[in-house]
Parts: C-alpha cells; sequence; structure tokens
C-alpha cells in the first residue's frame, strides 16, 4: 500500500509540472525530462524511495520553483560560507535532512540512520571530507549565524504540510511523525561519529 505521503508529494509535484519516478537502486535527483523518461510533464523526480522523495522535495519547496538539480550549480563546488547563496544552501540541505527524517514513517532508529546517511554526502559540497569535518563546519556556522538553520526548518516544515493538507492529507495526517528536533538528531550523529571514531 503506498504511504499517504508518497501519493501526496506526487500529487503535488504533478500540480507544478514534475512526474515521480521511484526506482529502488536509481539516481535520487530533479531534471528536466529526457528521451525515455516515463510520463509526460516537464519535469522529472526521480528517487528511491519516501525518505528520498520527502528530501527532493522539500528542496522543491524551498526555492519555491522546478529546476534541474534545484538549480545549484555544482562546477562551483566546494561551496564558500562567506557566501550568502551558500549558506543558504547549507541550510537547505539540514533542513531537508531534518524534515525527511520528521516526516518519515518506521521508528527512530530508522530515522537516525536515514540522518545519518544524509549528512554523510553533504561534506564533499562544502570541500571537507568525512562526517567528522562536515559536523565541524556546519556547528562552526550555526554559531556564527545563530537561528538561520531553525529559520530554513521552520519555513519548510510549514512548506510540507502545507503542501500536504493541500494534496489530500488531512491536517492530522500531514503533521510530522516524529517530534525530535534538530538539536536532538545532530547530537545523536555527534555521539555516533565519536563511537566509530
Amino acid at each position: 500500500m503506498t504511504d499517504p505521503r508518497t501519493s501526496a508529494i506526487t500529487a503535488a509535484l504533478a500540480s507544478m509540472g514534475a512526474d515521480v519516478v521511484i526506482r529502488a537502486g536509481d539516481e535520487n535527483l530533479i531534471r528536466s525530462r529526457q528521451p525515455g523518461d516515463p510520463g509526460e510533464r516537464p519535469f522529472v523526480v526521480i528517487v528511491e524511495g519516501l525518505a528520498n522523495l520527502l528530501h527532493e522535495f522539500v528542496h522543491i519547496l524551498l526555492a519555491g520553483r522546478l529546476a534541474d538539480d534545484h538549480g545549484v550549480d555544482y562546477q562551483r563546488i566546494p561551496f564558500q560560507l562567506a557566501y550568502d547563496q551558500d549558506r543558504r544552501l547549507l541550510w537547505e540541505e539540514l533542513a531537508c535532512c531534518q524534515l525527511s527524517c520528521a516526516h518519515l514513517p518506521g521508528d527512530e532508529a530508522d530515522r537516525d540512520a536515514w540522518f545519518l546517511e544524509q549528512i554523510g554526502i553533504q561534506g564533499v559540497f562544502f570541500g571537507v571530507a568525512g562526517v567528522a569535518d562536515f559536523i565541524e563546519l556546519v556547528d562552526g556556522a550555526r554559531a556564527r549565524w545563530p537561528g538561520a538553520l531553525e529559520q530554513e526548518i521552520a519555513r519548510g516544515a510549514a512548506a510540507l504540510e502545507t503542501a500536504l493538507v493541500a494534496h489530500g492529507m488531512t491536517p492530522e495526517a500531514a503533521r510530522p511523525t516524529s517530534a525530535v528536533p534538530f538539536a536532538v538528531r545532530w547530537q545523536h550523529a555527534k555521539n555516533v561519529r565519536n563511537l566509530s571514531g
């Protein structure tokens, strides 16, 4: 049975001009339609499952539009936190990590594992190697720009719940499945990192 979030997000993306393709083991991306892509809309969102779909959808909501790779110029890697646009990208990525966990069915162990998987790939975009260096970078950025991440998470949370309700879910069903805040999930990630060396 399809999770109601999958159905609501698929409907929301269709209304924006994107078809959703869910294929285990595939890439997770948004792009303009290419020859051979299923569907007929101008964009296609390809994901492995609901967790990735949530992450990609929050990106789209925060950007306010559909664009190849969310409009990110990956040729600029590594992104530099001295630039406003690059900091916004960091906050957006972390908001997507948090909110995809907050709305993921299952238990907290599943959500924590998904959070760790997501942050584990972020460092390369910001010029750091490994999770420990990325954690240090994020902690430094949060100390230097307090409240910016929390504002982005709140903005994404409101947009996500609004979109879910607008596309068929009740307000109660559209609420997060987990109340664990970013700070707690982040601390758990740091603790796991310390235990694993």
